[in-house]
């Protein structure tokens, strides 16, 4: 569904905040290009022509199953225990309404066993836009946003009769996110996903849930429904591998992700809860263009051994399916490309689901459309194609047809046989047969095929699984799992235990021990069960799992995700289990420390006790470790200068961390933990500290990085020598660099004191070109220090056209009357909404362009200036925005109207948010964490600013985006389209296969430096 019903995400801030592809100027009978095309894509072509045109291995052929007019739009698929398939289509996408619809549910066979589809039953109408549909437990499960409903034909005429709402409150906020990919888990529950633009908000026996981008699950038989983990960006699938291993692939950002419970993984966009430590990927390559949709682990004896045991996944703008291959790494997984294994050689193509059927081949599901993405079908939903669906099987040789069979008339021993089937879909299908059964007499059989050694490893996998979806196991049974050689059947005993929660006391007793197993995959499981398991204390077994889990990149990660829920009230206690450990033989929790203590000091209800016992822990004797301990002391001096610190808090702290901090800068004065003390007593206003502070600031000799943390601790306790240091610096830079002269300035924003505009608009001439937007961006955020900047612009000694229009609009709103007046004499009245005539500003743009070459070199220093305060490309500039290298320029008019119009479409993580503060500033900038502590924004410069929430004065969601509209006012025409020159490559104007986005202008390449390419 992934680019129609989930497109790149590309509702983003600044030159991303995605457009329509409206070409205004362009004639009629010119076919626009879709999003992520490199040229109009051309008539459609029929179900015989599409095939002809694909290429796949050797050997292999695509063969037609089902085609329009049978199958339109089709959305979700899935197989049953007959061989029937089941899809959802959709005629409302993309409409955003929730209520009843057009679109249904359909069930195809293939009664004949020719291979084509020749039977079409409709199940059930009345749906609006049906994202993902599984098979089980009596019924048909569909997601319909808002609603996750269970249907079930109960007097056998094949269509629904009853309908259950299970659980609701699934956003539909972006329709190409919405709740997808219904998938049985190895462990019996109900899997699916939602999407990074997608607010839900589930309100479930008792218990409330909001998110955007998890995957959630639900019990198929207790109906309850947990959020499994997090992260990641609008994904369309879930695919499990042999040791029932969770993969999706992602769009925009990284495409192939491991997903583990309670895991917190990278986000496209919005913010992250407090004190997460993100998970990344498991690739670092990628595949042709980074848009995805369905994912399917593929096991078979259909297909020759090198193509299985592999996941195949559909490249919706590549027109494709790519393959990767696994290679387990510890606790998590890397990943290997693979060469593809279907290429359409058609830009309709677009392959939405991917499946094993019963005669082993793979299935591909194709919403055949000429619009991939969600913008394309919001600027023009008529141009939508309604009318074509198609289903193909890729067959290898003559691999025969599956005969007609019914899985659910056989017998539980037939079952359990099934189980040893080289063809997955055989082994999941009973698998889910006998959960649903749960029948006491098929436990003996398949508790010996987990047992016994002999068995084939895949059989004894499928075989544990059917036991452990009943939800429980026998006790003696479930011991001796645990005790297993095979690694991976002992991390499914542990998973199990975590499941059940309520387990007997001897299982406990086990799971416990375990976090002291060899492997890596075992660890992580005890890690998860720890916060679950009724009856056993958690912290000290992830404690346990921490010191034991060596170098693995996973584990430490999800001990954090599930201890630092504990540290909110049991921070005495983590002090006192962390007294019986030797710190130095385990480095992993040595590095959570600072972590931890950053943790202790974000707790509602303040203690000064638990962190006083850590930092004398880390600062003297057995467990000393002072780089531990200085980071500690930076992050508590951090939240002391954010003002989340202070009155009775801050005294109690000053207390307790006094003889530490003395005895810390009196020995080994030169040592960074000394330094670190200093500047910790500096921020209350010690003496001492502030005497170190200012020798540190000024010092050639100190990091740039200490010499910003002591700047800071003399602004928080105000010292008079602040202005004067700065001014210094500023006027004579020395060998410092223009990242550490923006720092300053984005640090002086904390100055209450008019001297700031004079220092800065007196150093403003002489500022690199990269360094005066930041200079301007802090101007604007105190009334006192905008007047002066003002006025130096009416006397004509800095240019209007370094103020945005979003500068312009927060000044016009001021209280101080003169500084109103001043901008409405300069600029008049500032619009409030987008305005509407950006499209024909997009025009005049494109017309100027195709007459003015520019120069892609120089427009890459236009774009250092001025679009990397917030963007980053190739690897240059700020992170407010995304990284622009891979996304948001994949053709011409998409470019022009992401630049030129980026208030157009806004996704929620991308609005920008004001904050007036309670000392008279105001600051515009990306919601990184919102709590009742503290607001942390990231603002234009790539500085994150922290607000304490009683600082917090007004907080207000802005309609437009963080980037300004009018970017043409700022700019020359020259440089204008020099930045055009250089956003239209696909890579450095120095790189000499640099070519250009379809449909742009020629540039100006300097000779033997890159080629126009197209």
């Amino acid at each position: 569904m992934n680019h129609r019903l989930r497109a790149m995400s590309t509702l983003t801030v600044g030159l991303l905040l995605l457009g329509r592809l409206s070409a205004p100027g362009l004639s009629m009978a010119q076919e626009p290009i879709p999003h992520a095309q490199d040229q109009p894509p051309g008539p459609a072509l029929s179900p015989a022509e599409a095939i002809a045109k694909m290429t796949v291995p050797e050997g292999f052929k695509v063969e037609l199953v089902a085609s329009e007019p049978d199958i339109v739009n089709p959305v979700a698929m899935t197989f049953d225990e007959r061989g029937r398939i089941w899809i959802t289509e959709s005629l409302e996408y993309p409409r955003s309404s929730p209520g009843v619809g057009r679109d249904r549910v359909k069930v195809i066979e293939d009664k004949d066993g020719d291979g084509k589809a020749d039977s079409f039953t409709l199940f059930a109408d009345g749906l609006n836009i049906p994202s993902g549909i599984a098979v089980g437990h009596g019924g048909v499960w569909v997601a319909n946003s808002p609603d996750i409903l269970f249907l079930k034909d109960t007097d056998g005429d094949g269509k629904a009769d009853t309908r259950e709402v299970v659980v609701t409150g699934f956003g539909r906020d972006d329709t190409h996110e919405l709740p997808n990919s219904l998938t049985w888990g190895p462990d019996g529950w109900l899997y699916g996903w939602n999407g990074v633009f997608n607010q839900s908000h589930i309100k479930h026996r008792g218990k409330e849930f909001k998110f955007t981008c998890a995957i959630f699950r639900i019990h198929p038989k207790t109906r309850d429904f947990e959020v499994f983990c997090e992260g990641t960006s609008n994904p369309w699938g879930i695919a499990w591998n042999l040791e029932g291993s969770a993969f999706a692939s992602a769009c925009v950002i990284d495409h192939l992700w491991h997903l583990t419970e309670t895991g917190y993984y990278h986000r496209q966009g919005g913010e992250y809860p407090p004190f997460t430590w993100k998970l990344g990927s498991i690739v670092d390559y990628k595949h042709q263009k980074a848009a995805y949709c369905g994912i399917h682990f593929f096991d078979s004896d259909a297909y020759p051994a090198q193509f299985r045991e592999r996941l195949y996944m559909g490249n919706i703008h590549a027109n494709g399916i790519n393959v990767d291959t696994l290679k387990r790494h510890g606790a998590t997984y890397r990943a290997k490309p693979a060469p593809d294994f279907l290429s359409a050689n058609d830009a309709w193509f677009m392959p939405v689901s991917q499946k094993t059927g019963p005669d082993g081949c793979l299935y591909i599901l194709d919403w055949y459309d000429r619009y991939h993405c969600y913008q394309d079908a919001r600027r023009d939903p008529e141009g939508i194609d309604r009318l074509k669906g198609r289903l193909y099987r890729v067959r290898y040789e003559n691999h025969p047809r599956a005969p007609r069979f019914d899985l659910a008339q056989e017998t539980d021993d037939q079952l359990i046989e099934r189980l040893k089937s080289p063809n997955v879909y055989y082994r999941d299908i009973a698998q889910r047969l006998l959960i649903e059964r749960a029948h006491p007499a098929a436990q003996p059989a398949l508790q010996a095929l987990v047992l016994d050694e002999k068995t084939p490893r895949k059989t004894q996998m499928h075989a544990l699984w059917s036991l452990v979806g009943t939800g429980a196991l026998e006790p003696g049974f479930h011991r001796q799992v645990l005790e297993l050689p095979d690694a991976g059947l002992r991390a499914w005993g542990v998973r199990a235990a975590g499941n059940f929660r309520q387990v007997d006391a001897t299982i406990r007793e086990k799971v416990v021990s375990l976090a002291a197993d060899p492997d890596r995959d075992v660890q992580l499981q005890v890690a998860i069960a720890a916060r679950k398991l009724a009856g056993v204390d958690p912290m000290p077994i992830l404690l346990e799992v921490l010191s034991q889990c060596g170098d693995d990149v996973l584990i430490p990660h999800i001990v954090w995700q599930n201890l630092h829920p504990l540290l909110e009230e049991q921070g005495d206690a983590f002090v006192e289990q962390v007294r019986k450990i030797e710190l130095k033989r385990s480095p992993n929790l040595i590095g959570l420390m600072p972590r931890v203590i950053d943790r202790i000091l974000g707790r509602r209800n303040h203690d000064a006790g638990p962190i006083v016992g850590l930092l004398a822990m880390l600062t003297a004797g057995r467990n000393a470790d002072h780089d531990a301990a200085g980071k500690g002391l930076a992050a508590l001096a951090t939240r002391i200068q954010d003002g989340e610190i202070a009155g009775a808090r801050l005294q109690s702290l000053k207390e307790g961390l006094g003889p530490i901090l003395q005895a810390s800068q009196a020995d080994q004065p030169d040592s960074p933990l000394a330094l670190d003390a200093a500047l910790l007593a500096a921020s209350w206003k010690d003496p001492e500290g502030l005497k170190t502070a200012r020798r540190g600031f000024a010092s050639a000799q100190q990091s740039e990085a200490r010499r910003l943390q002591a700047l800071t601790a003399l602004i928080v306790a105000r010292d008079a020598s602040v202005l004067d240091a700065v001014s210094k610096t500023l006027a004579d830079p020395g060998n410092t660099s223009s990242d550490f002269r923006g720092r300053i300035l984005a640090t002086l924003g904390r100055v209450d004191d008019p001297q700031v505009a004079s220092i800065v608009l007196a150093a403003y001439p002489k500022m690199e070109p990269e360094l005066q937007p930041k200079a301007v961006e802090l101007l604007t955020q105190r009334t006192s220090w905008s007047k002066p900047l003002v006025k130096a612009i009416a006397d004509k000694t800095i240019p209007p056209s370094v103020l945005n229009v979003n500068q312009i609009r927060r000044l016009s709103k001021s209280n101080d009357q003169e500084l109103t007046q001043l901008v409405k004499t300069h600029w008049g009245n500032v619009r409030e909404q987008r305005n509407p005539g950006r499209e024909q500003v997009i025009a005049e743009t494109r017309n100027l362009l195709r007459n003015n070459p520019g120069d892609p070199f120089a427009g890459q220093q236009v774009f250092k200036k001025l679009c990397a305060q917030c963007h980053k490309i190739y690897g240059e500039g700020q992170e407010v925005g995304p990284d622009i290298t891979g996304i948001g320029r994949s053709d011409f008019e998409q470019l022009l109207s992401n630049v030129l119009d980026p208030s157009l479409v806004i996704g929620p993580a991308y609005q920008a948010t004001l904050v007036a503060t309670t000392d008279g500033r105001v600051l515009t900038g990306l919601v990184v964490e919102d709590n009742p502590q503290r607001i942390i924004l990231k603002i234009q410069g790539g500085k994150q600013e922290t607000i304490s929430r009683e600082e917090v004065e007004e907080k207000k969601v802005s309609e437009l985006s963080l980037m300004p509209e009018d970017i043409e006012k700022q700019l020359t025409t020259q440089e204008l389209a020099d930045l055009f020159s250089f956003l239209s490559l696909d890579k450095p104007p120095a790189d000499s296969t640099a070519k250009r986005l379809p449909g742009a202008p020629a540039n100006r390449l300097r000779p033997g430096q890159g080629q126009t390419g197209q």
